[in-house]
């Protein structure tokens, strides 16, 4: 609370004065802000507009080989992008559009259930402030983008299975939420692991635990960085060493995260 002082002493008038100052920046805040932070990185409907008016056109990558979107500046990582989502759509078994957004109100990327121009399983909206963020790293920055992409994928195949209010039930953060599209993101890093031996499925892990905060008592808290990246490498085992199919990722994601 916002308090007014004459000099050393405070007084009533300067308290309910202060107060509803505090009260008004609050509520300016808030109206200003696009996302409320509890939701984690998905996006509900109500908020989808604000952000789809700052996105280029949405992709759906199949193949790979589809019209790219070139905001990177580098086309030959927009070709590996565009091959990379398209491996994780079908790894997951879902095909959402995929586009860049001005994140103009913080570094971020969202997956929602809306569609845009393109996909049948909704849209991921990746900053385009993120991305020079990502890019701008020392190791294997490209990969840092593959695996937050990789991680709202994941948020797209609990919005098709409906597993958000599954893992979510009595749950006091969007914690469950998020650790599972870890778990997912990492189950994509040990897929790739098995098909190129020489792929360097850590940085999954250290990009997550990088995003991770200590907030544990805050609604918005998505993992503290030990719990993003112990995520990322359970799901790599469950790949890798367990080779399970996505259908027992599914199963054993879901119980992971409930225990956490």
């Amino acid at each position: 609370m916002l308090t007014s002082k004459v000099g050393h002493m405070w007084t009533r008038r300067g308290v309910l004065t202060g107060g509803a100052a505090a009260l008004l920046l609050s509520a300016t805040a808030l109206a200003s802000q696009r996302h409320n932070p509890i939701y984690g990185c998905t996006l509900p409907a109500r908020e989808t507009p604000s952000f789809f008016n700052t996105a280029t056109e949405s992709r759906l990558y199949i193949t790979g080989d589809e019209p790219l979107i070139e905001k990177s500046g580098d086309p030959d990582f927009d070709y590996a992008l565009a091959h990379t989502l398209a491996r994780i759509s079908q790894i997951f078994t879902v095909e959402p559009g995929f586009a860049y957004y001005n994140d103009f109100d913080g570094n971020n990327a969202y997956a929602t259930k809306q569609v845009r121009s393109y996909g049948v399983d909704g849209t991921v909206l990746f900053g385009q402030r993120l991305l020079s963020q990502l890019r701008s790293g020392s190791d294997h920055p490209d990969l840092g983008v593959a695996s937050v992409c990789a991680h709202e994928f994941g948020h797209i195949l609990q919005y098709k299975l409906g597993l958000i209010d599954k893992v979510s039930a009595g749950a006091k953060s969007v914690k469950p939420v998020e650790l599972q599209a870890d778990f997912f993101a990492g189950y994509f890093a040990g897929k790739r692991k098995l098909e190129r031996p020489s792929f360097p499925a850590a940085v999954f892990a250290m990009t997550q635990y990088s995003m991770g905060d200590e907030i544990v008592h805050n609604l918005q808290h998505h993992g503290t960085p030990e719990e993003r990246a112990n995520a990322i490498v359970r799901g790599f085992e469950v790949a890798y060493k367990e080779q399970q199919p996505l259908s027992a990722a599914i199963d054993i994601s879901t119980s992971y995260v409930r225990t956490l």
